[in-house]
């Protein structure tokens, strides 16, 4: 995984710009992203974004959501993202070329998320397991080609790493906007506070990851469906605003002058 050399990288190719002022007076940003199209979300999370009011990105991975397509549909039209997580969820990489993971992964899933939900284009995505590289070869080189395949297509991308992103580097880092998954090795809310703590600090966007969230948490990567309802309130009372990741890339992109 590389998000958290993005920071790195960033802090050196920061371009002069101005910060950008965060709607509604807010010191920070966030954006809430689910993973993997799980009916869990559906059934634990939509509830309590209604209740909340929030908005969210939901980045599906087609063969998971295939089921309940006409779930996923009805919370899209709630006015959620839906964004593109790739038709199968691979993990192994090694044996892509960037023709056939376009071809198998990226163009097809697309073609399905324009067929079912429409929606405004480019969407956003998001690295399946977190790796950025793509093929075989050095790290740069495999970089590079998965950057290559998601440049035509996307708005941007998120990886599941790094620090909360500082608008001055996000256009630049568009293809690897860091992230945090805040309860993936613990079901403890206190890293997502200590996290969102930063980005309000730093006047930063901070893009939080869930992937299941069931009533009790039953392996790495999932939240309790009371860790999660706390997570979110306890940031709904910050000065944080919240909306979804195009919303507030494309914030962030109208305030700062394109590369």
């Amino acid at each position: 995984m590389f998000g958290a050399g993005a920071v790195t990288i960033g802090t050196f190719l920061r371009p002069a710009v101005a910060r950008p002022t965060w709607p509604e007076g807010n010191s920070a940003a966030v954006s809430l992203t689910y993973d993997d199209g799980c009916d869990s979300q559906l059934e634990n999370v939509s509830p309590l974004l209604d209740d909340l009011r929030l908005k969210a990105t939901f980045f599906l991975t087609i063969e998971n959501m295939r089921a309940r397509q006409a779930d996923w549909v009805g919370l899209a039209k709630k006015g959620h993202e839906i964004g593109n997580h790739t038709m199968t969820h691979p993990c192994r990489l090694s044996g892509y070329s960037a023709e056939q993971f376009r071809r198998e992964q990226i163009d097809p899933a697309e073609r399905y998320l324009d067929t079912n939900f429409g929606g405004l284009k480019p969407r956003t995505f998001a690295y399946p397991c977190g790796f950025e590289g793509l093929g075989r070869g050095a790290t740069n080189k495999r970089v590079q080609s998965y950057l290559d395949v998601l440049r035509p297509t996307f708005l941007a991308a998120r990886t599941v790493n790094g620090l909360p992103n500082d608008p001055r580097d996000v256009m630049r880092q568009r293809y690897l906007l860091n992230g945090f998954e805040p309860t993936y090795d613990l079901d403890d809310p206190r890293p997502a506070f200590t996290y969102l703590k930063k980005a309000i600090d730093h006047g930063h966007w901070a893009i939080l990851i869930f992937h299941e969230v069931l009533p009790a948490r039953r392996s790495a990567g999932d939240t309790s469906t009371s860790v999660h309802r706390t997570i979110l309130e306890h940031m709904s009372r910050q000065p944080i605003w919240c909306a979804p990741l195009r919303t507030v890339f494309s914030h962030v992109a109208g305030t700062t002058e394109l590369p």
